[in-house]
């Protein structure tokens, strides 16, 4: 006679309970429904488990934002950053354009990010930590002076995450997202009826201001904030 399982010790019960599983049903949640539908019991709900054995994964609502966010960051190429081969502002733009392609692939993490402040528990993980680091190095490899590092490492965080944000709202985001030409094109429509006699500064740049959520567009902001760096 075989031994009875306790409830929830099964395949799909506790024990079988990874990070990996978690972070799959909640970027499957965030990915359907954004980012305010993100919580421990919407995770359990979707997993077929109790709540209890979730937060109990994740430490709660502030773990579980946590995890997914280190999920999706470890991904993001930091090696040009340390790398002494790669110019440094190069670097900063690589791992940027990473950043960007990989917050693009899960569009509601941006805003899990973007909804705290920079040492909010959802943005102190370790991974999260090791981005940071890595961009010290890389702007002191760059001549930087400490101070200006300090500031650096912010302003380009913000610029990224910011410009990454401003980017998604366009959109419904909800991946995967349009492509870059669509986008586009979407902006210039959306400005077709702007009255050039009211502001005629603005309409007579509408071609750029469409193709303001551009990868161009983006690493030329970037490349001017680090460039002007190097001025302070």
């Amino acid at each position: 006679m075989s031994e009875a399982k306790t409830p929830g010790t099964d395949v799909g019960g506790v024990e079988a309970l990874t990070e990996r599983r978690i972070v799959d049903a909640a970027l499957a949640i965030l990915d359907r429904d954004g980012a305010r539908a993100l919580s421990v019991a919407a995770v359990a709900r979707r997993l077929g488990v109790g709540a209890e054995a979730v937060r109990a994964r994740v430490d709660g609502t502030d773990g579980l934002e946590r995890t997914v966010i280190e999920s999706v960051l470890s991904a993001v190429a930091l090696g040009s950053l340390t790398d002494d081969g790669v110019e440094w502002t190069a670097a900063v733009i690589q791992f940027a354009l990473s950043l960007r392609g990989r917050l693009f692939d899960h569009p509601a993490v941006a805003e899990l990010i973007m909804s705290g402040p920079m040492d909010s528990p959802s943005a102190d993980g370790p991974v999260a930590r090791e981005m940071t680091e890595a961009l010290f190095v890389c702007l002191a490899r760059g001549g930087l002076q400490t101070t200006v590092r300090a500031h650096g490492v912010y302003a380009v965080l913000v610029y990224v995450l910011g410009s990454i944000a401003l980017d998604v709202a366009e959109t419904d985001g909800k991946p995967p997202l349009p492509g870059e030409s669509e986008r586009i094109a979407a902006r210039r429509v959306a400005l077709r009826d702007l009255d050039p006699t009211r502001w005629p500064s603005t309409a007579a740049h509408l071609a750029e201001i469409a193709a303001w959520t551009s990868v161009d567009q983006f690493v030329w902001g970037l490349r001017v904030l680090l460039v002007g760096m190097t001025a302070t």
